[in-house]
């Protein structure tokens, strides 16, 4: 006797099918089996339906004519004015020296060794001292995707002149960079490469900064000097125009006291980046006039009061902090950029700059109290209902209203907004999660080579935002789950820096989903079949499987004291 047993899995139930044969049948067996199995197979897999209408290719994002204006770089569902204001902003591009530009580019061992290493190499040169507390998890991790991910504020200090215990460092280094041994340079940072190291500061002896400074090397009584860098910029960005030494800086031997903070204008950039700005170029500051202003209108605005010196505001005469740095960081054909180039240097650059963009916008809030109506938003009744009952504790403050992003206002308006919309429509059906893939083509085609794509991540939040905004068109326009009544979403950053979005979708009446059944015909949590969607199988077990990691690959990033530290593998479940 021959036993045939077939096991189908239907639901949560498995059945066992059995039939006794006898051995005369064994000539026929083969076609027996074949039948049994064809007839098998005819029963639908109830999965299927989740699987249909699979694309045949990866989506892209349709190609996009560069601004026709500033020439810069545009994807998909990006505004027009995106980069430049619709030729409202015009900045001169900074063309770097040919030697710093091959260090950036050229792949021999040297330049190799200063892009891994750019950050500590910026370091060693800046004029300023980086104040930061940095999540360690992620920033100095041996392994895995680097983040530059700080925690608080950032800040830039200038340290007075004179010796210490620890020699000269930072600025005072370039008091002695006309010594052609530079042992004072090699003794600070023994890791970095000496050729390196005497390369760059060739570069930086036509820096404003680096010259005033090595003026001073042969200097008695340094430790009585004092340093007053001019942040009132007045030259002007839209044509190339480089600082020399007399209009940075001025030193002067007086008993006064040194102001080590300087404002986030003007020498901000270059003093701190000057692998970014190795000619000494002048940053952002409020008096950079838009295409087409003249100085007489800034004048004469400055006269009526409508803008004073030093306004952060993003006035129709001048240039935005925002808007500067959107101009800055847009890729433009045949124009090098190095802060595209910067690497990790660039990640905290980035970081720098939107803080000092957040930074402008309270400042503005805080100078602007009686144009946003502050006394509606504070005095005695917020007081009570805030349960002080005290008259001495009830004092004056910064009111930051609901249009600041991330505020406690701004919070709590998107909150109580939530909460009607599921008063009102109920609760939601779909919750949807959108995540980031860095092997995107349209990463992947815009990368320099030698990059990869944690070294943009301009470059991965502009193509992010692009097909996040693919999505919502599918979603509330083409109706791929039926017609949505109301929604909400949430974009995030893991922390390893990509980006991912969180959706909450309540769904129309006839559209709510009210049945397991239902459930199934959207979603699935098994492995597809692999001989049906090869391709779905090897992006699911790509993309949304974890590891290998434990002793099948002890280096993977999960791993912490020889275990992962998700607790994989786990034991098998029945359930």
């Amino acid at each position: 006797r021959t036993i045939i047993s077939l096991k189908k899995k239907m639901m949560s139930t498995s059945y066992l099918l059995a039939e006794v044969l006898p051995m005369s049948w064994m000539p026929y067996f083969p076609t027996y089996c074949d039948d049994m199995m064809d007839a098998f197979t005819a029963v639908p897999d109830p999965y299927d339906r989740v699987y249909e209408n699979i694309p045949a290719s990866t989506h892209m994002l349709a190609p996009k004519p560069d601004c026709k204006h500033c020439g810069a770089k545009r994807f998909q569902y990006e505004a027009n004015g995106f980069c430049c204001r619709s030729g409202k902003v015009k900045l001169a591009h900074l063309e770097p020296p040919l030697e710093l530009k091959m260090l950036y580019t050229s792949s021999d061992p040297n330049a190799v060794h200063f892009r891994d290493n750019i950050r500590y190499f910026n370091g060693h040169f800046s004029f300023t001292t980086l104040g930061v507390s940095l999540d360690n998890k992620y920033t100095n991790m041996k392994s895995g995707v680097y983040t530059f991910r700080a925690h608080g504020q950032i800040y830039h200090n200038i340290f007075s002149f004179g010796p210490t215990q620890d020699g000269p460092k930072h600025l005072e280094l370039y008091f002695y960079d006309d010594d052609p041994g530079l042992q004072h340079r090699f003794q600070r940072s023994p890791n970095l490469d000496r050729d390196v190291i005497r390369r760059l500061v060739d570069i930086l002896k036509d820096n404003p900064y680096s010259e005033t400074f090595r003026n001073l090397g042969g200097v008695d009584d340094l430790e009585e000097y004092r340093i007053e860098l001019n942040t009132d910029m007045r030259l002007d960005q839209r044509r190339y125009n480089v600082p020399i030494s007399s209009e940075v800086a001025a030193i002067w031997v007086e008993d006064s006291e040194l102001c080590k903070y300087f404002e986030r204008s003007g020498c901000y950039d270059p003093l701190s980046y000057p692998l970014f700005f190795p000619r000494g170029e002048i940053g952002w500051h409020p008096e950079i006039p838009k295409k087409g202003v003249s100085l007489n209108e800034m004048l004469q605005s400055r006269r009526s009061g409508r803008q004073s010196l030093g306004s952060y505001t993003n006035s129709r005469l001048c240039v935005s902090v925002r808007d500067y740095y959107c101009y800055k960081f847009q890729m433009r054909r045949g124009v090098f950029n190095t802060m595209l180039y910067g690497k990790r240097l660039f990640q905290q650059y980035v970081v720098d700059m939107y803080i000092k963009v957040e930074s402008s916008r309270l400042d503005y809030i805080k100078k602007h109290q009686e144009q946003i109506r502050a006394d509606l938003y504070q005095g005695v009744v917020d007081s009570l209902q805030a349960g002080e009952n005290r008259a001495d504790e009830v004092g004056k403050r910064t009111i930051v209203p609901s249009s600041f992003i991330g505020g406690r206002r701004d919070r709590r308006r998107r909150y109580l907004d939530a909460m009607a919309l599921v008063q009102k429509y109920g609760k939601p059906n779909i919750f949807l999660t959108m995540t980031c893939n860095p092997n995107w083509d349209e990463i992947i085609s815009e990368l320099e080579p030698g990059q990869t794509p944690r070294d943009r991540p301009d470059l991965i939040v502009r193509v992010f935002r692009a097909k996040l905004e693919d999505l919502k068109i599918q979603l509330f326009k083409r109706h791929i789950f039926g017609k949505v009544a109301t929604y909400v979403y949430v974009v995030e950053f893991q922390k390893r820096g990509l980006p991912h979005a969180h959706f909450l979708l309540i769904m129309e009446g006839r559209y709510k989903l009210t049945c397991p059944e239902q459930y199934d015909c959207l979603i699935s949590a098994e492995l597809p079949d692999k001989s049906k969607y090869p391709e779905l199988y090897k992006m699911v077990v790509k993309h949304m499987m974890h590891g290998p990691c434990g002793v099948l690959n002890p280096k993977n990033v999960c791993m912490q004291k020889g275990s992962c530290k998700n607790y994989y593998p786990r034991p098998f479940n029945v359930q």
